[in-house]
């Protein structure tokens, strides 16, 4: 087994008699001739539960489910499974898995604290805790992160090169004190989950660098700056499920887009040049849709685009993009956000308060500067948005924030609002026979502000904009 020092959180046993008691389930079910199947077994307990259910995918593919019972436990009795990476979902949330043959993988969570209160036990625990706790340490380490962009490139990249020599070295532990052998696939894994984060620091680092030294211009690194890049296979399938990869290759490829931009003032429409960056050097036809969908809504909120730079942006998109659920769910988007524009009047918005009191969300925002907020289903957009409301109701005390549910039943949404600490009287939930539903469903983090006379400002903004605090700071202006 791994070496506890490195993989135990500080609360790792306090939940352990559970999963030895859990573990009684394997001794029933663990008998050879299963074993010689290459069956392999997942379960575990759940504190606090937010649904009866645990689902079990591969990719966007759902697998199997299991009912939670009286104590709240569950079993899945896998048949024939291969090495890979796979997803276990319970409630709004998720986390992965790495499965081999024949493991016997438990867990232990509690809903209050998903990611942070996840522990692993039983066959295949060590590499799957090993996973877990690289990927806290790497959110940690990102809150963290930002005043280090002002280190000069030499300076950057010695840190950066320390901070992957630290995580290799935890690495060969693990390896070192594994029984047996480690599979590719898992190497490739891990690899990634050290790897890809810091290469994404990387990536920012000429904007970050800029803004915090206050240059003018783009600092010019070397060439050495990007060696990693020519390691990077940018159509790995056997990654285009995993956040540590995706997220680099979407951040890679729009620092492309913005150096284009830099470079050449014939190309300043940079969500055009992501889309052709993304048609040549895409290849997988789901990863590309997704890529050219995500640009196309970015340029929804961008103020600063021209009818026209739009138009082309939404040409190209519909022209190369194959998936058609993406093009209805944008084609919706768009004409959304034709219905409410800048000096429109705020529609008439009736939602259910906490105590399931219908509320007009006019008589709320009546003389208040306002921003409506549209909760999404995405979980990482979720954790952003709920972040940054933080912040912006501490920089912003004379602006009301509204936030509005449009996809949950009443009770997921009540469970929500408590387990975010959310304050009721700002949160309410859109019914879907709502007279203007249609105006405002799906599920992106979209926003409205409005001014204390109730006219638009912006109708489609979004918390992570760039222009979303300038619209807010125009707004405090007499």
């Amino acid at each position: 087994m791994i070496k506890a020092n490195y993989l135990k959180k500080n609360y790792f046993y306090t939940p352990i008699i559970s999963l030895f008691l859990i573990g009684a389930l394997f001794l029933l079910f663990g008998c050879n001739d299963t074993q010689e199947k290459n069956t392999t077994f997942f379960g575990g307990k759940i504190k606090n539960p937010k649904g009866e259910y645990v689902y079990f995918y591969q990719g966007m593919q759902p697998l199997d489910s299991a009912k939670l019972n009286k104590q709240n436990r569950f079993f899945l009795e896998l048949d024939s499974i291969k090495n890979g990476l796979y997803t276990f979902k319970h409630g709004p949330e998720y986390q992965y898995l790495y499965l081999e043959p024949k493991d016997s993988l438990l867990i232990y969570l509690n809903t209050w604290d998903f990611d942070e209160s996840l522990i692993f036990s039983g066959k295949g625990s060590g590499k799957n805790n090993y996973l877990i706790n690289l990927y806290l340490q790497q959110e940690k380490r990102d809150k963290n992160f930002k005043p280090n962009y002002k280190l000069n490139e030499e300076e950057f990249s010695a840190l950066i090169d320390k901070g992957i020599q630290n995580e290799l070295d935890n690495y060969q532990e693990l390896i070192e004190s594994e029984e047996g052998s480690t599979s590719e696939l898992f190497e490739k894994l891990a690899k990634t989950s050290i790897l890809f984060p810091f290469y994404t620091r990387k990536e920012y680092y000429p904007f970050y660098h800029k803004w915090q030294a206050k240059l003018k211009d783009f600092p010019e690194v070397s060439d050495e700056f990007y060696t990693y890049r020519k390691d990077i296979d940018l159509n790995d399938e056997s990654l285009i499920d995993y956040a540590p990869y995706v997220v680099y290759v979407k951040t890679h490829l729009s620092i492309l887009a913005h150096t284009e931009s830099a470079l050449h003032p014939e190309k300043s429409n940079t969500e055009l040049n992501f889309m052709n960056i993304v048609k040549d050097k895409i290849h997988i036809e789901s990863f590309k849709n997704e890529l050219l969908a995500i640009s196309l809504e970015r340029s929804l909120s961008n103020q600063n685009l021209t009818d026209k730079e739009f138009a082309q942006i939404q040409n190209y998109f519909f022209e190369e993009c194959t998936n058609e659920v993406l093009k209805n769910k944008l084609k919706r988007s768009i004409s959304q956000k034709e219905l409410i524009k800048k000096g429109d009047s705020l529609p008439n918005i009736i939602a259910y308060n906490t105590s399931g009191n219908q509320t007009s969300i006019n008589d709320l925002t009546k003389n208040n500067t306002s921003v409506i907020y549209f909760w999404p289903k995405d979980l990482a957009r979720i954790e952003m948005l709920n972040e940054k409301l933080v912040s912006l109701e501490e920089n912003y005390p004379d602006i009301l924030f509204i936030g509005i549910e449009r996809n949950k039943n009443n009770e997921d949404w009540q469970n929500f609002v408590v387990n975010k600490k959310l304050v009721k009287s700002k949160q309410f939930n859109l019914s879907n026979t709502a007279e203007n539903y249609s105006w405002f469903e799906g599920d992106m983090a979209r926003t409205i502000i409005v001014n204390s006379k109730g006219i638009v400002e912006n109708s489609y903004l979004f918390f992570n904009d760039k222009y979303f605090e300038e619209s807010l700071q125009k707004l405090k202006k007499p």
